[in-house]
Order: structure tokens, then C-alpha cells, then sequence
């Protein structure tokens, strides 16, 4: 007998291949992504990415033998699951053709990596990172002469990071300010329009497109910030036609498609499920970028 390819199929082949480039932004941070099960309440201890000092070869030390020690970390308080979903009718899911399945899995993975952002933007207050550049200008008037200043600015003997290693972060009205002004030659190929993502502009490690920003941007280096994701599903499997985990083969982030009957209505729901956070990091290391 032939296999039904079902419209849920359709939906979880769909999102997992829209998730890579909603969920680029993560590697601008430390992160701690597993698909372990961890309830509500439950922390991780993110382990924060630091440069470590350099110094001179000892001979007579042996340098080989470095000192043991624990790395710095920042604490991941998970709460509640996130979870995005619809449900069709009996008629319905046998009416609706490929393009609507794909169409609303690629929305709703955006819907839950925005969640994911959201819990990095929260957290970029003057209360949590008190270094600033002011006078970056508005976004009509941004370009890529903004971007120089801002990587002179943040390298100053006041704010003190590694444009190198750094990753200038910008609301969505100054990153397509600057793009407007970008071609092919400048900003190396097709991730920037693509992905929101423009590697190696002016030093920085790359310039990136960030939803759900309140100020300009930011700028930082990836001990700033610490994000952890774990597994969310269903204790049972039993009550549903299926539970399917995908992963981000960049970023490792695990999501929990679910496909539920419902049986004395008769309707099928769909859902997207993840357990995310975030935290501060070092203080020091994130600059706010103001008007």
C-alpha cells in the first residue's frame, strides 16, 4: 500500500529548513543547546566564551601545563515552554494543499525563533549594560560610515572591545538603512540579504539583523550574553499521532513538532514547542548603541 504523504509531513519537513536562518543570531553569544528534558524552573550554568591571556613560552615552567579552574558561567533560569500552533477540521485537512502546511510551519518557526530573540533583547537595558555610543544617528541617515565609527567608538580605552571578535547587532530600520547602501562587493555574497547576516563589514566577525530591539543596537563580544535551550514534548506519547524533534544543524536548537487529534471534535493541531532562556553575561562586554 502507498504511504499518505500527510499534511504534517509537509509541516516538519518545512521547518526544519527554515530554521537555520531564523536562528543565526545565536552565534553571536555563549550558548548551551541540548535537546535534554528540563522542566520549568530548572537552570543551567552557561559556560561564557573569553579570550584567554597570552603571555611568553616558560622553559622552565612549562606553560604545556596550564592551571585548572572552572570558566566563568552565567545561570539560565528556564520557565514556561514556548509553543505556537493552529488546528484544522476533518474537511479542512483534506482540502488544504502542500503550500498552506509549508507556509504556516515556516511563519510559526519564525514565531518561536522571535520568542528566542525576544529573550536576548530584553535583556539589552541601561540597567544591564551600562557602556553606551551615542549619537549613532537615525536609521535614515545610516550607512556604512556609521558602521567605521561605531567600531572606532567601541575599541576606545572606555569600552574596550575586540572589534574582531565582536558582532554589531542592529534593529531592523538601520540594518536595511545600511544594506540599502551595500553591494555584492562589499558585503561578500548573498547572506545579507538572505540571512540578515553581513560578514567581516569593517573587522567586525559580522553585522546582523536583530528583531525586537527598542534601541539602534548593540555591540558585543560573546561572553556578553548567555542563552540555553532545552527539549520540551509530551510525557506520553499515546494521545497523539505524532511527536517529531527537528534540529537547527547550525545552532543545535531542538524543536518539538506535535501532531494532535482532538476526538470528540475532530479537529488535528499542530505545534511547535522549545524551552528557551537567557541571561547577563559580562556586563562589560555588550555596548548599547543610542541616537
Amino acid at each position: 500500500m502507498a504511504t499518505t504523504f500527510t499534511g504534517h509531513e509537509f509541516y516538519a519537513r518545512k521547518a526544519l529548513k527554515a530554521l537555520p536562518a531564523q536562528l543565526n543570531f545565536l552565534s553571536a553569544f555563549s550558548t548551551d543547546i541540548s535537546d535534554e528534558l528540563l522542566g520549568p524552573t530548572k537552570s543551567v550554568d552557561v559556560p561564557l566564551i573569553e579570550m584567554d591571556a597570552a603571555g611568553t613560552f616558560s622553559r622552565s615552567g612549562n606553560n604545556f601545563a596550564r592551571p585548572a579552574g572552572e570558566p566563568k558561567s552565567a545561570k539560565v533560569v528556564f520557565g514556561e515552554p514556548i509553543i505556537t500552533g493552529f488546528a484544522v477540521t476533518a474537511d479542512q485537512a483534506s482540502k488544504i494543499q502542500k503550500n498552506f502546511w509549508e507556509g504556516k510551519a515556516e511563519l510559526n518557526v519564525t514565531s518561536v525563533a522571535a520568542s528566542a530573540s525576544n529573550a536576548v533583547t530584553d535583556l539589552i537595558t541601561d540597567s544591564n549594560f551600562e557602556k553606551v555610543v551615542s549619537s549613532v544617528g537615525t536609521a535614515g541617515n545610516f550607512a556604512k560610515s556609521g558602521v567605521a565609527k561605531i567600531a572606532a567608538a567601541v575599541e576606545n580605552s572606555t569600552n574596550k572591545l575586540r572589534v574582531k571578535f565582536s558582532t554589531l547587532a542592529l534593529s531592523g530600520e538601520y540594518f536595511y538603512a545600511l544594506l540599502a547602501g551595500l553591494d555584492a562587493a562589499v558585503y561578500g555574497g548573498t547572506e545579507a540579504i538572505r540571512g540578515g547576516v553581513i560578514p567581516g563589514l569593517f573587522g567586525f566577525r559580522k553585522v546582523m539583523l536583530m528583531h525586537g530591539l527598542d534601541c539602534p543596537g548593540f555591540v558585543c563580544e560573546p561572553a556578553a550574553i548567555a542563552f540555553a535551550s532545552r527539549g520540551f514534548r509530551p510525557a506520553d506519547d499515546k494521545p497523539y499521532n505524532s511527536i517529531r524533534d527537528i534540529k537547527d544543524p547550525e545552532s543545535g536548537l531542538t524543536l518539538t513538532v506535535v501532531e494532535y487529534p482532538d476526538g470528540p471534535s475532530g479537529d488535528l493541531s499542530e505545534s511547535v514547542t522549545t524551552r528557551i532562556g537567557a541571561a547577563v553575561g559580562d556586563a562589560g562586554a555588550l555596548v548599547r548603541l543610542a541616537q
